[in-house]
């Protein structure tokens, strides 16, 4: 059996959006701090389905740096509780226990999520909800544990509407003693140093009822298909970043967090090329754009990363069949 390609991890980009409010909390200047946590510059100004997940855990390490560790984990509670958990509770609609409503979570979680799953698992005489990870232990450290931490004990609180605490915890990491004294958490037990994140939860505390809190529900858009091939989840995770124009492909294996030979290898696998990947992202952008008549074909052909415009036509009508102009008559 051959084996399968992993995806590139995303994030859905209005939980990338959650943490820029964040930063914005601590920073008047926000944008050095995206351009240094490989973040795509026009993140604010233009709409994606997801965002690549390292530059994500590189912008909460810097937000956990500046902030410290007091505010860091106000901020990231706050975060919690005003978007990411309403999001799912706002999904739940059969569940009236707690353990229904997380096993309702978990499906939610894993259709969308390329780079974790969520389980409720019952092993050695205890129940445990647990997150697995499809990363490096070294990319969970500190303040990105604290983070998934936070949103699981916020998650079963928010759930029964009353102030809980796990009474065993385990983690990736061996740093605990901060976790401790931010999470507002009673005589749990650590367990450290494991391969996946979780907290246990008693049969009792799996039965209780759930109370929907009112004015958490919002309207929820149409979700975006979770990529199934590697070629495609790169395809999600390039396009914020080419808005611009072309990206080395030494860029995108740095934005990722991949040796170049590694994208490269991947892609051949399902017969697909960096470059082939690219320009079709570039070329849907590009008969977005002409069908905007107010925009010139040759600052559409620039902005794709053409020197001239008999270039970029070239390349138009090998891709759509027609010339700009004769695409722009029939599309605007």
């Amino acid at each position: 059996m051959s084996k399968v390609t992993p995806l590139v991890p995303l994030i859905k980009s209005q939980y990338a959006i959650a943490f820029i409010d964040i930063l914005k909390q601590i920073d008047d200047d926000i944008y050095p701090t995206i351009a240094k946590a490989q973040l795509p510059e026009n993140i604010l100004d233009i709409e994606h389905d997801y965002v690549p997940q390292l530059p994500l855990i590189n912008l909460l390490n810097i937000i956990g740096e500046k902030a410290g560790p007091d505010k860091y984990s106000q901020l990231i509670w706050q975060a919690c509780r005003q978007v990411f958990i309403p999001s799912y509770i706002d999904k739940i609609k059969h569940a009236k226990t707690l353990e229904q409503a997380l096993d309702e979570f978990c499906v939610f979680f894993n259709r969308e999520s390329t780079h974790s799953t969520v389980k409720l698992r019952h092993l050695f005489g205890r129940h445990w909800l647990i997150r697995e990870h499809r990363f490096s232990k070294e990319l969970l450290a500190d303040f990105r544990e604290h983070f998934i931490l936070t949103f699981m004990i916020e998650l079963v609180r928010g759930l029964t509407q009353r102030q809980w605490s796990p009474k065993e915890i385990v983690l990736t990491t061996d740093s605990i003693d901060k976790l401790k004294q931010s999470l507002l958490i009673d005589d749990s037990q650590f367990y450290v140093n494991r391969s996946v994140t979780g907290i246990s939860l008693s049969s009792e505390e799996l039965a209780h009822p759930i109370k929907l809190k009112l004015g958490w529900h919002k309207t929820q858009t149409e979700q975006p298909l979770k990529p199934t091939l590697f070629a495609d989840s790169l395809k999600q995770a390039l396009k914020p970043y080419l808005g611009l124009g072309r990206l080395p492909i030494e860029s995108a294996a740095s934005i990722l967090g991949i040796e170049v030979r590694t994208l490269q290898r991947r892609l051949k696998v399902e017969n697909a090329s960096y470059s082939n990947i690219v320009e079709n992202i570039l070329f849907n952008q590009a008969c977005e754009m002409m069908t905007d008549r107010n925009i010139p074909i040759s600052r559409i052909a620039s902005s794709l990363g053409y020197s001239d415009l008999p270039h970029f036509s070239r390349a138009f009508k090998r891709i759509t069949g027609l010339s700009p102009r004769a695409y722009r008559r029939q599309h605007s």
